[in-house]
């Protein structure tokens, strides 16, 4: 009968996410250097099999006991009673051993789905990640000449130039050893990284490499030059620690270590190789890029500037690893479940602050012109100055979006809109940003302190800036204003998401400026990121006809059975109100009182009314002879040359009828009466492929009318504190945890226009 260790290595190989990190080796490598270990696992009904688990790592620090699953738990994270069954094992495994906090770092993907997941299992994001985030992943399942081919063609000239002159890569022997810590410690002086002891390398080789990988040497004439560390568990393989030194670096020695590295891999009958560890910052860039269900963005087409980069850190590792032809993955991170929360606040205080003052020494390392830096080149003498501007007239500030391109404003950039704000407790400032005579562009700036005793102020740019996407140099000198003004009010931090299309050129472009100006990918998406658009610039004909032959049935149906839809007005806003309570009852999510949704709608109304104005509103109200009041209804905002579908309401009444597609019908014809060239859905599934996302059903209805689906950027924040952003959005976060706990998790939010 095989021992529980050896049933342990079976199940670890047998996992998909199965990771060297929780191997019994692994664990055994920690406990001889100050951690020590305990196994959890779930044995199936009969015990003779592992349906989940991890091995615990534990250390004392300051004191106190820290619990750490690397790559761990291995679970079924789609098993949610699996899920509870395994942390409630660990969670008690950890306070045994008297830890504050049990801190996981999964093998899951960045998505807003398995971030539910650890959510809904009580883990909250860590100021701490210990593993690499993000990384390169090489698929390693096509044959040698294809993954070749994959390569940039400066790598695998590289790799054929180092057969040719004469460099050979072989397995490292146990005798060797002092040759790959000489390497390491050569590596880590000129590259400045942190390097383990000869007795932590050794231990490492004696028990990880006789199972789980091996050590590899390039040399040329006998003269060592490189040697890396490779490992493979299950189908997965990793590079975890490289070092070469600085003879004959031209032979190009450390890419054929990579490259004689996967050969090993795919014959060890692994499907990926793992590069470990580039800059998070490139992580974060392509999980904008990644689409949902075909998370595939290879390194080499991401939208930077690799020749821009820092020469220090982790930035020319990526140089070198994106030449290999991989994908780049980003995981969620560490993750941590308070079991003392006294003592995890203090701890992730401490966390914090240390986060800032590195990231203020980098940033002072920049102003001094650090070596390993690479500055900005000076700016001209004679460029001209960029301006900033108040507008504080409604004629002047439409004037001023008139000036530019006539696709970029949105109804959430309108005076109207921000009018309707400043009556719901925001300042509102609308600026104008220009270089002598030339508009660069405009942004109406909300601002606002949401608790009056905390000293804190959020600020909000919706949907905009409005300005010219294409131009980049504007782009930038946009958001430095933003950033500028930012500090100046005195806020936390600022939110932007605008209606730009991620996979476009600009899109690309933007997400990568955006990263380089330290802007985060908020968690936070107070607007749709998603939404669909249908082009009404046809005739009636025509556009009907694009429609599916089911909605042009059901809106013939609607007109056969006597529904009809008018125009309404102030007077019926009451009543669309109730509508509109009956349908998030029905449907589960939570409206604002009638109050706020009385002065916006009104407001948008009497702009429509006074004419001769880019923006305004409608009310469409679907009515049949026999019924009293409305049966649905639908609120329209205009601006420019976008009509926006911004609030829809139904009653059960007169379902089998229709009424709904006859309403969008007659809102698409409505929007061409008013000059608009698109109708804006507002809100399409945030991830497209996934089956279960929430407005997958909402979108199959508006896809029937000719919706095309674009995917946006998303909304941004840049702060002039990052520990106090972290820690605002961990406090939002709990508290919004607790608040679904207390109404149920079946409650849906409507998403907030502010």
């Amino acid at each position: 009968m095989a021992s529980q260790a050896e049933d342990w290595s079976e199940f670890v190989s047998g996992h998909a996410a199965g990771h060297l990190l929780q191997t019994n080796e692994w664990a055994a490598l920690k406990c001889r250097f100050g951690w020590w270990a305990r196994r959890v696992r779930l044995p199936s009904a009969d015990g003779s099999a592992t349906r989940a688990g991890a091995h615990v790592l534990f250390r004392r620090t300051a004191g106190q006991v820290l619990a750490y699953i690397p790559r761990g738990p291995l679970v079924d994270w789609s098993d949610e009673a699996l899920i509870k069954a395994i942390v409630a094992r660990m969670r008690a495994v950890a306070r045994q051993e008297g830890a504050f906090v049990l801190k996981i770092e999964p093998h899951l993907l960045d998505t807003a789905s398995n971030r539910q997941r650890l959510w809904a299992a009580g883990f909250h994001p860590s100021p701490q990640t210990v593993q690499p985030r993000s990384t390169v992943v090489v698929d390693l399942r096509p044959d040698s000449g294809a993954i070749l081919a994959r390569m940039k063609s400066k790598w695998r000239y590289n790799i054929r130039l180092a057969a040719r002159k004469g460099v050979t890569v072989r397995e490292l022997q146990a005798d060797e050893l002092p040759l790959f810590q000489q390497l390491m410690d050569e590596t880590g002086e000129r590259d400045g990284f942190f390097v383990h002891s000869a007795d932590y390398y050794r231990a490492a080789y004696e028990l990880l490499a006789p199972r789980w990988g091996t050590f590899l040497l390039a040399s040329y004439k006998g003269d060592p030059l490189a040697s890396i560390a490779v490992f493979a568990t299950a189908s997965n393989a990793c590079y975890l620690w490289g070092a070469s030194n600085n003879r004959h670096r031209n032979l190009m020695p450390n890419h054929a270590l990579q490259w004689e590295a996967m050969r090993w891999a795919k014959e060890h009958g692994c499907v990926r190789y793992d590069l470990w560890g580039i800059p998070d910052e490139i992580g974060a860039i392509a999980t904008g890029l990644w689409d949902e269900g075909r998370r595939v963005v290879y390194a080499e087409n991401l939208p930077v500037d690799v020749k821009a980069f820092p020469v220090g850190d982790l930035w020319g590792v990526f140089r070198f690893k994106q030449g290999f032809g991989g994908a780049v993955e980003r995981t969620v991170g560490a993750w941590d479940l308070p079991l003392r929360l006294s003592v995890y606040g203090l701890y992730r205080g401490v966390l914090l602050a240390k986060d800032r003052a590195v990231k203020i020494q980098k940033l002072a390392g920049k102003e001094v012109g650090n070596e390993n830096m690479r500055t900005a080149p000076p700016r001209p003498a004679r460029a001209r100055r960029v301006d900033l501007e108040p507008v504080v007239t409604a004629a002047a500030w439409e004037e001023l979006l008139a000036q530019l391109p006539p696709h970029a404003g949105h109804a959430l950039q309108s005076w109207t809109w921000g009018a309707v704000k400043a009556g719901s407790g925001w300042r509102v400032e609308r600026w104008s940003v220009h270089r002598g005579e030339q508009v660069l562009g405009a942004f109406q700036f909300l601002w606002r302190q949401p608790l009056a005793a905390l000293p804190l102020r959020v600020a909000y740019v919706p949907k905009g800036p409005v300005l010219d996407w294409t131009d980049d140099e504007a782009t930038a000198l946009v958001l430095a204003q933003i950033e500028e003004l930012t500090r100046r009010r005195g806020c936390l931090q600022v939110k932007i998401d605008p209606d730009v299309v991620e996979k476009s050129p600009n899109g690309q472009r933007l997400i990568s400026l955006l990263a380089q100006r330290n802007w985060r990918f908020s968690p936070e998406q107070i607007q749709f990121k998603n939404t669909g658009f249908t082009d009404v610039v046809q005739t009636d004909d025509a556009l009907l006809a694009s429609f599916k032959g089911k909605w042009r049935y059901n809106i013939r149906l609607a007109q056969r059975r006597g529904l009809t839809v008018r125009c309404g007005g102030v007077a019926d806003l009451p009543i669309f109100y109730r509508l509109y309570q009956e349908t998030s009852e029905r449907d589960g999510f939570l409206i604002r009182p009638f109050t706020y949704y009385d002065a916006l709608w009104r407001m948008f109304l009497e702009m429509q009314d006074a004419g001769e104005t880019p923006t305004g509103g409608a009310l469409l109200l679907a009515e049949h002879p026999q019924e009293a009041l409305p049966v649905a209804g639908l609120f329209l905002l205009r601006h420019g040359h976008q009509a926006l579908y911004f609030n829809g309401a139904s009653s059960d009444r007169r379902r089998r009828d229709m009424p709904n597609h006859l309403l969008q019908w007659r809102a698409l014809q409505w929007a061409k009466a008013q000059g608009c060239t698109i109708y804006n859905w507002w809100g399409a599934p945030s991830n497209p492929d996934d089956p279960n996302d929430p407005l997958q059903g909402v979108w199959h209805f508006k896809e029937g009318f000719a919706a095309r689906m674009a995917v946006h950027t998303g909304a941004w924040d840049w702060s002039p504190s990052p520990f106090l952003w972290h820690g605002y959005h961990w406090g939002k976060s709990l508290l919004f945890n607790l608040m679904r706990r207390r109404r149920g998790h079946g409650v849906k939010y409507e998403r907030s226009s502010c």
